[in-house]
């Protein structure tokens, strides 16, 4: 009876040991099923689904609350640019007012050899096509500089003031002295003085170059007429400063009384801005040798000064002088000195040189020793260049 109650205590202990058994069994199948159910949610993950399947409506997971726990804004809310087929975004300039170089070197070779005005005015309106130019600040300081050409006056290139010095000068030609602008010209006149003295004058120049000419003639002159060729050598001849020095070489064949004599003469002429006004003057001086037996040396030369108060007319007073036996102490020197005024008339050839100039004048002595050609003469004077 006594093993009765432990058999008992016995297959109570038992039965309690297989009761525990399945719980632990239980417990590893679930954790089992755990894992499969993570692997299965990255995988979803991978696939774009949401993980634990479809939630609940109206509950919001807690990957699509943000940080304070407020809803994160859906992808519509932003405005994203498609990218296009190459996967570039399409990014859209404005390109309104905006050059390139190739219009900006166009303009320059368009503007080239205009005056400042001008191209001052064509980079204006490139600026008004152009308003967001890439070359602005270039623009700017070209037009900085036109302005200061345009108030401070012209200023050339080296090209240009080097043609400019290379010009003609077309310098005023004299009534009674020596022309000293060397030009491919013919010339005739005559005076007529009182009481009985004429001299024609028939002359004809050809200019080898722009500096030397040679010339023929015949010529009245106070001791009679006489065959005069000679060379006008202009040593400088410059159109930009206006300036003329000549050498003039003249043989005097006198036809009677008979003789030869040589004049060799230096002439500087200078063109004086005066606004609208043209004035040249001039200057020149030398000696006739002159052999008859005896060597007679006399002083020969006058000045010039001629006014053009437009394109056709023309104003001149000129003085020449004519004497010998300079410092003789047995009654003084032997000298005919006249003053000459008049006037020109010249074609009207806007822009060109004039083919013509045509004149008239008076010419009296003002200081006479021994010789007395004349009381007073009226000259005429045409000068046609070829």
């Amino acid at each position: 009876m006594a093993l009765l109650p432990r058999a008992r205590s016995l297959l109570a202990l038992l039965a309690l040991g297989f009761a525990a058994l399945p719980a632990p069994a239980m417990a590893q199948d679930d954790d089992d099923f755990d894992f499969l159910e993570d692997e299965e949610d990255d995988d979803k993950k991978d696939e774009g689904e949401e993980p634990g399947g479809e939630q609940p409506a109206g509950e919001e997971s807690g990957d699509e609350l943000g940080f304070d726990g407020t809803p994160t804004p859906e992808e519509d809310d932003f405005d994203f640019t498609e990218p296009d087929e190459e996967g570039d975004l399409d990014v859209q300039i404005d390109t309104t007012g905006l050059d390139d170089a190739a219009a900006y070197k166009a303009k320059q070779k368009e503007v080239e050899g205009m005056t400042p005005e001008d191209e001052a005015i064509e980079w204006e309106r490139y600026l008004r096509k152009y308003p967001n130019s890439q070359f602005e600040s270039r623009i700017e300081a070209r037009l900085d500089k036109l302005s200061e050409l345009m108030y401070s006056g012209r200023i050339e290139s080296a090209e240009e003031v080097e043609e400019k010095g290379l010009a003609e000068i077309y310098f005023a030609q004299p009534f009674t002295l020596e022309s000293i602008d060397p030009r491919k010209k013919l010339r005739a006149g005559i005076e007529f003085g009182l009481p009985g003295y004429l001299a024609p004058i028939v002359d004809f120049e050809w200019a080898f170059l722009r500096n030397l000419s040679a010339h023929a003639g015949v010529r009245g002159r106070y001791g009679g007429v006489s065959f005069e060729p000679g060379v006008r050598y202009a040593v400088i001849k410059s159109a930009r400063s206006n300036t003329l020095l000549t050498v003039l070489g003249d043989v005097r064949v006198n036809t009677g009384p008979a003789y030869v004599g040589f004049r060799p003469q230096l002439a500087f002429g200078q063109r004086i801005p005066a606004g609208d006004i043209e004035i040249d003057a001039s200057l020149q001086g030398g000696t006739e040798l002159v052999t008859y037996g005896i060597f007679s040396p006399r002083v020969v030369g006058g000045a010039n000064v001629s006014i053009a108060p437009s394109d056709t007319v023309k104003f001149f007073l000129e003085t020449s002088t004519y004497m010998k036996d300079l410092g003789w102490d047995q009654g003084g020197s032997f000298r005919f000195n006249v003053v000459s005024f008049g006037v020109k008339f010249m074609e009207r050839n806007k822009g060109k040189a004039s083919r013509f100039e045509a004149g008239a004048g008076a010419i009296a002595p003002y200081s006479s020793n021994y010789w007395s050609f004349h009381s007073g003469a009226l000259g005429l004077d045409l000068n046609y260049y070829l």
